[in-house]
């Protein structure tokens, strides 16, 4: 990538950690959210219809992670082979057969999502950089990527914002 100056960097993202993550999550979710609603059932049996708020939050604690279980496994086979590569004046994003080229002149916004909790972390979530393009398309930076924080530090550096 000539027009981008020379190369500095390259981060592969950990598509095999997002796959086991994606994984546990939905072998773990999907029992939760059937204890719940066991649970639930029993109470509705035995009480009539009594406080049944326990029994709720492990239903939506299970289909939560259910659900980002799929999401996660939804990513991990469309991102397969995801890369990002820095230059001095810009970076390539690449994943499947689709390369993003970004020019630091052209991003618009660099926002930092980033959390510092555990959950966070095991789900990708500790870093978390969503580079927003002048003609609308994002680059979404994440912790299943190596080097994350070092690369969003970078993006936020060279284009000046923070």
């Amino acid at each position: 990538m000539t027009e981008l100056g020379a190369y500095v960097e390259r981060y592969e993202t950990n598509n095999r950690r997002r796959a086991l993550t994606a994984a546990v999550a939905m072998v773990l979710g999907l029992p939760l959210a059937a204890l719940g609603a066991f649970l639930f059932a029993l109470g509705e049996m035995g009480r009539g219809g009594a406080n049944q708020f326990f029994p709720g939050i492990i239903i939506g604690c299970g289909l939560g992670l259910a659900l980002l279980g799929v999401s996660r496994a939804w990513q991990a086979v469309r991102r397969r082979g995801e890369v990002f590569t820095l230059y001095e004046a810009g970076l390539v994003h690449t994943w499947g057969k689709t390369t993003t080229v970004v020019p630091w002149n052209v991003i618009d916004t660099v926002t930092d999502h980033s959390k510092t909790n555990a959950l966070a972390k095991v789900f990708g979530g500790d870093v978390s950089c969503l580079v927003k393009l002048g003609d609308g398309r994002k680059v979404l930076i994440n912790g299943y990527t190596e080097g994350a924080a070092v690369l969003m530090h970078n993006v936020f550096q060279a284009t000046g914002q923070r």
